[in-house]
């Protein structure tokens, strides 16, 4: 079956109200001869969505991956930290094909694109914890544990910087492309934080105290100072000054 075949019953399909072109074909982007073709299809219900899968079954690799998903699911917020939440980034700026509820499939698309920036503190706060690690671990001589623990920073660190924007965070590969398409604002552009990232993983610890100092702003910027003031006496030291015990 071809993308135009599939979209051509999902449209006679009364229990069909959306399509949406996903992945690097749907954001018109990064796309290679090993891309597949994301399409997700909207049911107006649970009962029609497991009709509907049940004749097209989600197989991976295929060269057209069907994901058949529920109006009632896209409605609904998932939990922050979850699963779900990191895949919500698999809808961000993609393609409707088909929206037969007068916009409201792409605007519910568009929304899986942002989070409540109140729930920043909690990556922030893992963020914090990794550089706190890194840190006792460089200063004890435990180069691999310190860089190591320096590379599990960033994950967190790029879920706050992006959710104290109310954004989600993008999947790795689609971060350069996330920062030039739809910035963040200095000094967070594709060009400054991308080097900055990689500084970070070959384990320069005076990056990663730099990169402790930006998010600090942030976190203050955008209500989430009290965070970073959860960390004191150390914060001084996390920003990478000398420990009160030399």
């Amino acid at each position: 079956m071809t993308l135009d075949e599939l979209v051509a019953e999902a449209e006679v399909d009364s229990g069909i109200v959306g399509v949406v072109l996903g992945g690097s074909h749907g954001r018109g982007a990064l796309v290679t001869e090993h891309s597949d073709l994301d399409v997700y299809v909207v049911a107006v219900d649970e009962e029609f969505r497991r009709r509907w899968a049940d004749a097209h079954p989600f197989r991976h690799g295929d060269p057209i991956e069907v994901i058949s998903i529920s109006l009632p699911w896209l409605r609904d917020r998932p939990t922050p930290r979850t699963p779900e939440a990191y895949d919500a980034y698999a809808l961000a700026h993609t393609r409707v094909l088909v929206d037969k509820l007068d916009g409201e499939v792409g605007r519910l698309v568009e929304e899986r694109e942002r989070v409540d920036p109140a729930g920043a503190s909690e990556p922030l706060d893992d963020f914090v914890n990794y550089v706190y690690r890194a840190r006792k671990s460089a200063r004890a001589g435990r180069e691999l544990a310190a860089r190591l623990d320096a590379a599990e920073a960033v994950g967190p660190f790029l879920e706050f910087l992006f959710a104290a924007h109310g954004r989600v965070r993008p999947f790795n590969k689609w971060l350069g492309w996330e920062l030039e398409h739809h910035p963040l604002g200095p000094p967070w552009t594709a060009a400054e934080l991308l080097p900055r990232l990689e500084r970070v993983l070959a384990g320069d610890p005076g990056e990663l105290a730099a990169l402790f100092r930006e998010a600090e702003h942030v976190a203050r910027a955008t209500g989430h100072g009290e965070t970073i003031d959860g960390w004191e006496p150390d914060v001084p030291w996390l920003r990478g000054y000398p420990s009160v015990e030399g």
